[in-house]
């Protein structure tokens, strides 16, 4: 019950978060669980269905919400049944609700495509058809919804249309999905008439009437983080210990087993008659082989699934215990907001804006991106998004199928064909099939060996689909924190900045030209690419340089800075899962904590440490 309750869990999250199409999804499979398991008499079956009227009311799938609702009246429950009657009295009459015409997901899809690829190559009106297509026929609550107005609203730019796109954006500023409307308010400074600003790069005019000094994020010290550790944090933290401790205690129990089961193994390996072959010109049989190696990889798998599940568990709740009350306790405001889950369309955005920042696309450009946390809101004048996220090429084995021993079993068995032929055939290709499983080890052990040394927990789904099954191979483009706000000087062209060569990243190294500039510390610790000599140095004054030097010494990582169309990107490289419990840590001392706390005041800390906040000209 609990994997249904945190689907419950999720889609009442999503809910409240006005992620509708999300929430629905969700909240139906609970209540289809709970159907298939005769649970509708419990609390959360009906929690979850006047959740699910919320969802279809908001998306105005009013038939549905009707449905749903006058089963609820029937209960027997006399509160819900007053409240299904109530929603009932504001739903339109059925007379009234016009069915429009839908879309089915694949040509939703088909038109999103459509009209993504139009933009892409610049046939802006094409694009706007298929996206007004698109929105003449499908649901607000459809997927992608409010991705597609976003494309939408650059089309409309594109083409020239700017007041579409600005009634458009304008719209998308009031957008449930917060990290749309950021995008919206980011997005509309490009949209409207520019001021003319200022030509010489150093000179820094006063505003006219004496603009107040931004106020920014009051930052907490580590003195007041620590008090707030043992007032708020320990009872947790003892629990989280407890369990950290039993789940370590599992794991080497497990693991002791396995290497007995793997050493029996190699004691049953017949090493004498290999030997013999091996003297002789025979050939040793490759099946002995094959079904040993067969054997470690079962111990393998069993063994990081098990790893794997053990740390879920201990991890579970650990971001909403811990990591959301010490970002509660930073964000003194209350005007950003924190999510340890990041949906699609979040995922979007900020795939959006990292290929906007034009950081790391020299040799290949990324296509899949994975998000953990992400904190978004204003800090005074500024709106910023930041989150941890890596970002990888993904490219697909269509091949590896063909290669793999299960699927030529199952397609022989498909096709009916003799056992006696089926198992010459699988001498035949018993080479290859020796070669595919000691592959897998070759790819797999580094990677485990790797995380289970850090305590960190294995990706299951990265593990099985390019471990095991070798479907896909992923090459990590960047990993770590990405920072991306509204930069208070307006920019039309792109100046990118990254650690000296034989530092950088090398997905990061630009074939642009290289702007040299008069700064002996900057460049040292950077190299300085753009398009427009002048506007690099106009947004690269002296102060700013400085401010760069002295915040890439306080993170003691390796930091990429874009300056992109009137934003700024910032990339900070991790290694390690940023605020992820370590397995080997205790939860006891305040070293992990401090790292907790010191990561997210990092990174707020950008507007009040770049100055971010000083609007010298408005945009």
């Amino acid at each position: 019950m609990s994997n249904e309750l945190g689907i419950l869990q999720s889609g009442l999250e999503a809910l409240k978060q006005r992620k509708y199409s999300e929430a629905i999804s969700l909240l139906e499979n609970f209540c289809q669980l709970c159907e298939v398991n005769s649970q509708m008499m419990l609390k959360e079956y009906l929690q979850a269905q006047m959740g699910l009227v919320k969802a279809y009311h908001s998306t105005e799938k009013y038939q549905e919400a009707r449905v749903l609702c006058e089963q609820l009246a029937e209960n027997k429950n006399s509160q819900v049944q007053a409240w299904a009657q109530q929603i009932l009295t504001s739903l339109p009459p059925s007379s009234l609700v016009v069915p429009q015409p839908s879309l089915t997901p694949e040509q939703a899809a088909e038109l999103l495509l459509a009209g993504q690829k139009a933009v892409k190559f610049r046939r802006y009106a094409e694009a706007i058809q298929a996206f007004e297509e698109f929105f003449q026929k499908a649901d607000v609550g459809t997927k992608d919804y409010s991705q597609a107005q976003i494309w939408l609203v650059k089309a409309y730019k594109g083409n020239g249309q700017l007041e579409d796109a600005i009634a458009l954006c304008q719209q998308l500023t009031t957008s449930e999905q917060e990290v749309v409307q950021i995008w919206a308010k980011q997005f509309i400074s490009t949209l409207l008439p520019e001021q003319t600003a200022p030509t010489t790069p150093e000179i820094q005019s006063t505003p006219t009437g004496g603009a107040a000094t931004p106020v920014g994020i009051k930052m907490r010290t580590l003195a007041e983080f620590k008090t707030f550790c043992e007032q708020n944090l320990l009872s947790d933290l003892k629990a989280i210990e407890a369990t950290r401790q039993q789940v370590l205690n599992s794991i080497v129990f497990v693991a002791i087993i396995l290497l007995l089961i793997v050493g029996f193994l190699i004691r049953l390996f017949p090493f004498n008659f290999f030997n013999f072959y091996s003297s002789s010109s025979l050939k040793p049989p490759l099946s002995v082989v094959f079904f040993f190696l067969l054997g470690f990889l079962a111990c393998f798998w069993v063994g990081v699934a098990f790893y794997t599940s053990a740390t879920e568990t201990y991890a579970s709740g650990f971001k909403s215990k811990i990591i959301q009350k010490i970002f509660d306790f930073i964000n003194t405001d209350k005007n950003l907001n924190y999510s340890s889950y990041s949906s699609e369309a979040d995922t979007n955005y900020t795939m959006s804006g990292f290929i906007h920042s034009q950081l790391f696309q020299s040799l290949v450009k990324p296509n899949k991106l994975h998000q953990n946390e992400c904190i978004f809101g204003k800090i005074d004048a500024t709106l910023i998004f930041f989150s941890e996220i890596c970002s990888e090429v993904e490219i697909k084995h269509a091949w590896a199928k063909y290669l793999d021993f299960t699927h030529h079993f199952k397609t022989l068995d498909s096709w009916i064909i003799p056992r006696f032929i089926t198992r010459r055939l699988f001498v035949l290709m018993l080479p290859i099939y020796t070669i595919s499983l000691m592959i897998r080890f070759i790819k797999g052990g580094p990677y485990v060996i790797t995380r289970i040394a850090r305590g960190q927990k294995i990706d299951y789904k990265h593990f099985k689909e390019e471990i095991l099954n070798n479907e896909v191979s992923r090459q990590t483009i960047f990993k770590g924190l990405f920072f991306q706000a509204d930069f208070n000087k307006t920019s039309k062209g792109k100046t990118i900045i990254i650690p000296k060569i034989l530092d950088a990243n090398l997905h990061a190294v630009n074939t642009g030209k290289i702007i040299k500039l008069e700064d002996p510390e900057f460049n040292k610790l950077f190299t300085v690419y753009g398009d427009d000599q002048v506007e690099a140095r106009y947004i690269l004054s002296t102060n700013l340089m400085a401010k760069l030097v002295k915040f890439r010494k306080k993170a003691h990582k390796k930091m990429y800075i874009s300056f992109v169309d009137s934003m700024i990107y910032i990339a900070i490289e991790y290694t390690e899962d940023i605020f992820e419990p370590k397995l080997f840590n205790t939860m006891l001392s305040f070293n992990p904590m401090k790292e907790y706390f010191e990561n997210i005041q990092l990174m707020l800390g950008i507007v009040e440490d770049l100055n971010l906040n000083r609007r010298i000209w408005s945009k």
